[in-house]
């Protein structure tokens, strides 16, 4: 029986708000004596994604039933073992899924797997995951970040989901009371010095725990944040060890004892049902009972050292090398004396003229090693005595050449003699087959008939394969008329909602085209599909009013390896200003390096153009926080330091200058949401205080700002991720809400309506970024879906969904990074400047789609 007791307590904090039960955590505890985690343990996971909660989402919820399906499923004891099992089942299973899925879709994931079981602690990670474990008297970082001495590690090496190959480090440790450890999102890592560790893990609670990490992530505006606290303590309580013959060491020891006794029971109940599953099962269990013991037995004896043998003396005696035969040795009367007798002559057996030896022969003389020869002699000599008969088998090597000589010069005279002619015949010669004439002769092979049937095989083959390819044409034939018809219907339908319908049906038999190669197998059928694509894209964008940028070309690049822009910023083009050589660049911000670049507007290289350590006047540059237009030139907001005043940079002529923001002082750290925009001259800005918007008059930056919102309606403006200024202040909310405030009749800035999301296949689930066009009556706002890698163009005063526009599907560019827009209506068509990752891509904006029920002319076709 276990003598400590594991308590945990998991948190979320998801947009800034606490909650008690996170979907990237799972803690899974035994119900019961007989459930599978009593056996294996308890199991603590922390999962996070590279993207946003929501795209992540489903990847996250996947590694987590798996992990948990396979760990309590495997048969196998070692608790080592089946959590490594069920990382790689859960890698495998996210590894499928992104892989048939679109690349905008994809996410890889890392995790925290702690398992406690009696005292034991297993932890098994695949970065990005954080843990810290208080045991055995130290405390460690799981992986080690550069506080804690280590070093950063980048999050697709190594996360789930990105590669087959991928191995879990795996810790163990020993609990004891007091120890506990915490396992958290790597985004916490930063925050949790060794100081704050160790007051964390020496709480008191695991809740009063997680109560102070919700208080330390609201500290530094971390709004999302995901993990678990697990703390050891004994089993017996301060007080019933202090007395043991108190109320509360009674009521507890009664406790174990009763737990030890349904223990016993459980495993009493578990040999019962082996005895009710027959002699077969329980004679499998003992089997596998002694193959686990050996198994134990023989890890053990690989433990043990060597023993080497003790020193002797007197070792045993090398045996005798092997006896290859006597040497002849001696004169002639004993080489004479070592040949056998030749037996008396015997009458030969008939088979024997036939070619056949009979057993009454005599046998062959026993082979005798000549080892007063050299090798090369040796073999001659044998040779000799092979071929001359009645020669002696120990005659000297100058005798057995001189006989060579002689025998060839009796065949050279052989040779020279004429031959007799052969006696005339009476009849003619008559020639035997080949062989004996009392043996069976095979038939001959038949080539002819198995080339003949080989011919008749291989036409079956080819009639078979034509008539196969028939069918399998007329079954494309077929499809491609039933998917013509499913978008036909779509123009017929009556009603939107019919249509959508149709057209799920429609993407089904498309998506059956295309699974199957012969649609391109002639050129007919390549033209009536080519055909049918382009007639279900205008039917999709009739519908679903989905169109796709024609012309999306890239800009320019971030000039570091991985590096992100935020926003793109385009000049307008100038009307008063005659020193115009800032209108011919586009701007970019990396808020994580903190840097302002500049490209030219035609494309180009990125260039910095205000950057951290610069030197303006007497003021070193501190992060770049945001940048906006501000009537002729480029305008930034940076902060100096990570909790300093915010100076306010402008261009004059071709140097920087500054002015300090009066009141930035007590602004102190802002998070990702802060916003500044220029509107007229005006400066507005967002995240600086909470619920408000700050407003600083054109060329009074100096002066402390005045609060714009005095009336907000019941509205959660802190809340808001992103601000417009067209006359009137746009908030956008992170659901997709769009809050409008301006002046009403009275002179009170209040809340004037809200936008609501719009009601678009798929679903707009969050926004990230939008941008607002036109003035206060009329103009769209686009809103950037980044986790379908669209942007969504609604009308600015009815809120009505106008389209969604895409990346072509098999365009070189893709939308996978999709972070904010910019719009640029100074050309005939307006032109979409957007931010993908670390790359700027321009686009014009589509034509406005028609209604599904507008008839469109029929496309000309060409006859095959």
């Amino acid at each position: 029986m276990p003598g400590n007791v594991t308590r945990s307590s998991p948190f979320g904090l998801v947009s800034g708000i606490p909650q008690q039960k996170s979907d990237l955590t799972l803690v899974v505890t035994p119900a019961n004596p007989f459930a599978p985690e009593a056996r294996k343990g308890q199991l603590h996971i922390v999962v996070e994604a590279d993207q946003d909660v929501s795209r992540g989402r489903d990847a996250c919820s996947l590694v987590l039933r798996t992990i948990r399906r396979v760990f309590y499923e495997d048969p196998s004891f070692s608790v080592t073992s089946s959590l490594r099992k069920a990382i790689l089942a859960a890698n495998r299973a996210l590894y499928q899924q992104n892989f048939n899925a679109p690349p905008q879709k994809r996410a890889v994931v890392g995790l925290t797997c702690a398992v406690i079981k009696d005292r034991d602690l297993f932890i098994a990670q695949v970065a990005p995951a954080q843990a810290y474990v208080m045991a055995e008297g130290r405390l460690r970082a799981l992986p080690a970040n550069a506080e804690w001495g280590g070093t950063a590690i980048p999050f697709r090496s190594r996360a789930l989901g990105a590669s087959l190959s991928i191995e879990p480090d795996l810790y163990r440790a020993v609990l004891r009371p007091g120890d506990g450890i915490l396992i958290c999102t790597s985004n916490l890592s930063d925050l949790l010095s060794r100081e704050e560790v160790t007051r964390l893990l020496r709480a008191a609670e695991p809740e009063d725990a997680v109560a102070s990490i919700t208080e330390l992530c609201r500290h530094h505006q971390i709004t999302d944040a995901h993990g678990i606290v697990a703390m050891t303590f004994a089993r017996l309580s301060p007080a019933a060890q202090a007395s043991p013959f108190s109320a509360a060491g009674i009521n507890e020891r009664a406790r174990l004892a009763l737990g030890g006794v349904a223990e016993r029971l459980a495993r009493a109940g578990a040999d019962i049902v082996w005895l009710l599953r027959g002699p077969a099962e329980r004679e499998a269990r003992k089997r596998a009972k002694a193959h686990r013991a050996r198994q134990m037995e023989e890890e053990q004896r690989l433990t043990r050292p060597y023993n080497e043998p003790p020193y002797s003396a007197n070792p045993l005696p090398v045996p005798p090398p092997l006896r290859l035969g006597e040497p002849p040795t001696g004169g002639p009367n004993h080489r004479s004396s070592s040949v056998a007798q030749s037996p008396p002559e015997m009458p030969f057996a008939p088979s024997t003229l036939l070619g056949e030896v009979s057993f009454r022969d005599t046998p062959a003389p026993e082979r005798v090693i000549d080892l007063s020869d050299t090798p090369g002699q040796a073999v001659f000599s044998r040779y000799t005595q092979m071929k001359r008969p009645g020669a002696h088998p120990f005659s000297r090597p100058y005798e057995d050449r001189a006989h060579l000589f002689t025998r060839l010069s009796g065949k050279i005279m052989r040779l020279l003699q004429p031959r007799p002619s052969a006696p005339p015949r009476a009849l003619p010669r008559q020639y035997r087959s080949t062989g004996l004439s009392y043996r069976r002769q095979s038939p001959p092979f038949p080539w002819l008939l198995l080339l003949l049937l080989v011919s008749l095989v291989t036409l079956l083959i080819l009639y078979g394969t034509t008539l196969s390819r028939e069918q399998a044409l007329r079954e494309a034939d077929n499809a491609l008329t039933e998917a013509e018809q499913a978008v036909a219907a779509i123009r017929n339908a009556p009603d939107e909602a019919t249509a959508q319908e149709r057209l799920i049906e429609a993407e089904e038999s498309l998506a059956a085209l295309r699974s199957s190669d012969l649609i391109t197998a002639t050129a007919a059928h390549r033209q009536r599909y080519e055909e049918l694509v382009r007639e279900y894209t205008r039917a999709l964008a009739a519908v679903q009013k989905q169109t796709y940028f024609e012309d999306l070309t890239e800009v320019t690049r971030h000039p570091l390896p991985g590096g992100l822009f935020d926003v793109v910023i385009v000049p307008p083009p100038p009307r008063t200003v005659t020193d115009t050589i800032s209108f011919g660049f586009i701007y970019m911000l990396d808020t994580n390096a903190g840097t302002l670049y500049r490209a030219p507007r035609t494309g180009g290289s990125a260039q910095p153009f205000l950057r951290p350590e610069d030197v303006v006047g007497q003021m070193s540059v501190g992060r770049v926080r945001a940048a906006a237009w501000r009537i002729d030139n480029i305008v930034a907001v940076a902060q100096s330091g990570d909790s300093g005043p915010f100076v306010f940079y402008f261009r004059n002529g071709n140097e920087w200058r500054y002015t300090i923001l009066a009141g930035s002082e007590e602004w102190g750290r802002v998070g990702e949401r802060f916003r500044a925009v220029n509107y007229e001259g005006n400066l507005y800005v967002l995240g600086a205080v909470r619920n408000n918007v700050l407003r600083y008059l054109s060329g009074e930056y100096g002066s402390f700002p005045l609060p714009w919102i005095q009336h907000d309606g019941g509205r959660d403006v802190g809340s808001a991720i992103d601000l417009a200024v067209d006359g009137k202040i746009n908030l956008l909310m992170p659901d997709g809400r769009v809050l409008i405030f301006a002046t009403n009749s009275a002179g009170e800035r209040a809340f004037e309506r809200e936008i609501p999301v719009p009601q678009i296949r798929p679903p707009l689930v969050t926004a990230t970024r939008f941008f607002v066009t036109g003035p206060p009556d009329s103009g769209s706002i686009f809103l950037v879906d980044s986790f379908n890698g669209r942007i969504v163009q609604i009308d600015k005063l009815t809120g009505e969904f106008i389209q969604q526009i895409s990346a072509p599907p098999d365009g070189p560019i893709t939308l996978d990074q999709l972070f904010s827009v910019f719009v640029d209506e100074s050309g005939s068509r307006p032109a979409l400047y957007m931010v993908n990752g670390g790359q700027v891509v321009r686009g014009l904006l589509p034509d406005r789609p028609r209604p599904f029920h507008h008839p469109t002319a029929p496309t000309p076709t060409i006859a095959p």
